[in-house]
């Protein structure tokens, strides 16, 4: 299975993995990670798809990860990133994107 196609059959919208699996993690800004337990809005996304923090060989898979995710929901990765360094928090930009987003992208069948 291709990992565009597992994307797709994950059942978590973007802005649940940001109230969720955001909660693991201390927010930070400017970066994706600390390296440690802190992590950017991306951070978080790509953490859910399975990276571990760090600067490693499997960063840029888990980038792609967020960033197919993030295609598929209609939202630019730069828009994440400005929203997460201008000081809003990941419930913040969980609701702005629930805002945004059309609502067929938030049953069981999209990832957003």
């Amino acid at each position: 299975m291709s990992q565009q196609q597992q994307l797709l059959k994950q059942e978590l919208a973007v802005s649940q993995i940001l109230r969720i699996h955001g909660k693991k993690f201390r927010q930070v800004r400017k970066r994706y990670s600390d390296g440690h337990d802190g992590r950017c809005a991306v951070g978080v996304i790509m953490s859910y798809y399975g990276w571990k923090g760090k600067d490693d060989s499997h960063a840029g898979e888990k980038l792609l990860g967020a960033s197919i995710a993030l295609r598929h929901a209609g939202v630019s990765k730069d828009l994440i990133i400005q929203l997460n360094d201008s000081g809003k928090t990941f419930e913040e930009i969980a609701d702005y994107l629930d805002n945004i987003i059309p609502e067929k992208y938030h049953d069981n069948n999209y990832i957003t």
